[in-house]
């Protein structure tokens, strides 16, 4: 009888423990209009509902241009804001908790000109949407003007 409860009490908090875990959706919709800046909260929503009735997830941004998201599961997601840039969120579980949370986002801007000219920004940040590190994990842009200020000019 005791194992039984043992069992049943440790599930009972396994399962109260995982319904505190948003979904990638869940966390898209609550996060601020200030991180995505020419994508409006209606924009998020309508690109959501197109992904669930499985239609093409393109919205008109605030810049007049189109907007597309490519990719959602229940922890990423990947959205290609224009011809330059696409963003791709992923859900990473850590051991230590942030803001009594143990899920943090992970959101990766890449910005390709040509294909010798890109640059990858990795920005990570609690399910509460504060910003906790911020990196540049590649870059060739710098690369490029500098081998363009090398050249012996005529």
């Amino acid at each position: 009888m005791k194992k039984v409860l043992l069992v049943l009490f440790t599930l009972c908090f396994a399962l109260g423990s995982h319904a505190q875990e948003k979904t990638m959706s869940e966390l898209f919709k609550a996060m601020p209009d200030s991180l995505l800046p020419y994508l409006t909260t209606n924009n998020r929503l309508d690109m959501l509902d197109f992904m669930e009735a499985k239609m093409k997830a393109e919205v008109t941004n605030l810049l007049d241009g189109k907007s597309e998201m490519t990719a959602l599961t229940h922890d990423s997601l990947s959205i290609r804001m224009n011809g330059v840039l696409r963003i791709d969120m992923k859900i990473v579980r850590v051991a230590e908790p942030v803001d009594s949370s143990t899920q943090v986002i992970r959101v990766v801007r890449t910005y390709t000109l040509n294909e010798n000219q890109t640059e990858r920004i990795a920005d990570v940040y609690s399910s509460v949407w504060r910003k906790l590190s911020s990196a540049v994990e590649q870059s060739s842009l710098l690369k490029r003007d500098d081998e363009l200020l090398s050249k012996p000019h005529l």
